[in-house]
C-alpha cells in the first residue's frame, strides 16, 4: 500500500504508519483495514440505506445498467472506452476513481495506464467496493488500491492525481459542490477531472421523452452542476451521453487565474475600464447633474470616466 498517497480525512495531516490493523496518521487517528483485505476504510455508510449498501448491491446494480444499455442500444466496452478517453490518460499515470462502485470501469483505464500506473479506487458503500475489488482481482499485474471513505472529504494528498473520474452516483452525493471541489483539489495542475452523472438536457425535459425518462427515473430531473466548477477550471466541456440520460462534464485543472488585463481603457463616450467601472463605482448623484456632467465630457471630447476623475481630481486639490 503507498501510504504517500493518502492523508488524514479527520485532521488532513500525513498518512505515517501501517500495520496489520490499518493506517495511521501523525496525530493518531487510526483507519482499520476491512479484515485482511488490506482495504483501509476511512468512512463508510451505514448498511441499507441506499440501494448501493444493501447486501445485494451489486446485483441491483448489474441488473440496472443491462436495462441501461438494452433500453438505449448502447455497448458497454465502447461507452466506457469512449467516456475514459476524455481523462487523455497515458502510460504510468496515477488515477482517482471516486465512487468506483463494482470497478466496471476499472479494467479500462488498467488498459490506459498499463502495469506503471497505479489506480486508487474509493467508494462509501463498503458493500459496492469489496465486490469491485473482487471483480478486479484478475488485474493482478496493476497497481489499484481501495479504499472506502467519503467522496465529499476524500482521503488524498492535494495535486497527487493526473487525473480523476466519476461517473454515476454524483446526484447522491449529501455536498455535489464539496464532491467536485474534492476531486479538484486532490489532481495535478494540467490533469483531467471527468464526471457525469443522470440529468437530462433543457431542450428535452419537457417533451415526451424527456418527461418518459424522468417519470421512470426521477434523478434525470438533475441538472449538471456547472456552478460548482472550480474558477480555475480550464477546456470546459458539457455533453450527454446514452441517449441524453447522462451529463458529462470535463475539465483540465489548473492553478492559475484566467488571464485578463482589468485595466485597459475602453474608447468611447464612457471610456474607463473593467476595473475602474467595477471597483470604482461612487455614490449616486443627481440625475440632472448627472446629464449634465455627461453633456460636458461629450463637449470636451473626453470619455466620461476620463472627465470625472479629473473633475475629482481637481476638486480635492483645492
Amino acid at each position: 500500500m503507498d501510504i504517500t498517497a493518502y492523508q488524514c480525512p479527520a485532521c488532513g495531516s500525513q498518512i505515517i504508519a501501517e500495520d496489520s490493523s490499518g493506517i495511521s496518521c501523525n496525530e493518531g487517528h487510526h483507519f482499520p483495514f476491512i479484515s485482511d483485505s488490506g482495504i483501509p476504510v476511512f468512512e463508510s455508510e451505514d448498511q441499507d440505506v441506499n440501494e448501493y449498501t444493501i447486501k445485494e448491491a451489486a446485483e441491483i446494480h448489474d441488473n440496472a445498467l443491462t436495462w441501461l444499455l438494452d433500453t438505449f442500444s448502447e455497448d458497454e466496452s465502447e461507452l466506457r472506452t469512449r467516456l475514459i478517453s476524455r481523462l487523455r490518460l497515458q502510460k504510468g499515470q496515477n488515477i482517482l476513481v471516486t465512487g468506483a462502485g463494482a470497478g466496471n470501469d476499472i479494467p479500462y483505464i488498467a488498459e490506459c495506464v498499463g502495469v506503471e500506473g497505479k489506480i486508487f479506487a474509493q467508494d462509501y458503500a463498503r458493500q459496492m467496493l469489496m465486490v469491485g475489488a473482487q471483480r478486479c482481482e484478475h488485474l493482478a499485474d496493476n497497481n489499484i488500491e481501495f479504499s472506502v471513505s467519503d467522496a465529499t472529504n476524500l482521503p488524498f494528498r492535494d495535486n497527487f492525481f493526473d487525473a480523476v473520474y466519476h461517473f454515476g452516483g454524483l446526484n447522491l452525493f449529501s455536498d455535489i459542490g464539496r464532491g467536485i471541489s474534492e476531486m479538484d483539489r486532490v489532481v495535478k495542475a494540467g490533469g483531467r477531472v471527468v464526471f457525469g452523472d443522470e440529468g437530462l438536457p433543457p431542450w428535452l425535459r419537457d417533451t415526451e421523452y424527456g418527461r418518459m425518462i424522468i417519470n421512470n427515473n426521477a434523478l434525470c430531473e438533475f441538472e449538471p452542476p456547472l456552478e460548482y466548477l472550480p474558477v480555475r477550471a480550464r477546456d470546459v466541456t458539457l455533453s450527454w451521453e446514452v441517449g441524453y440520460y447522462f451529463y458529462v462534464i470535463e475539465y483540465t485543472a489548473s492553478n492559475s487565474d484566467l488571464p485578463i488585463e482589468i485595466s485597459i481603457p475602453h474608447v468611447g463616450k464612457r471610456g474607463g475600464s473593467i476595473e475602474s467601472r467595477y471597483f470604482g463605482v461612487l455614490e449616486g448623484v443627481n440625475p440632472k447633474l448627472k446629464e449634465t456632467l455627461y453633456e460636458e465630457a461629450e463637449r470636451r471630447g473626453l470619455g466620461r470616466v476620463e472627465f470625472l476623475e479629473a473633475v475629482l481630481r481637481d476638486g480635492l486639490k483645492k
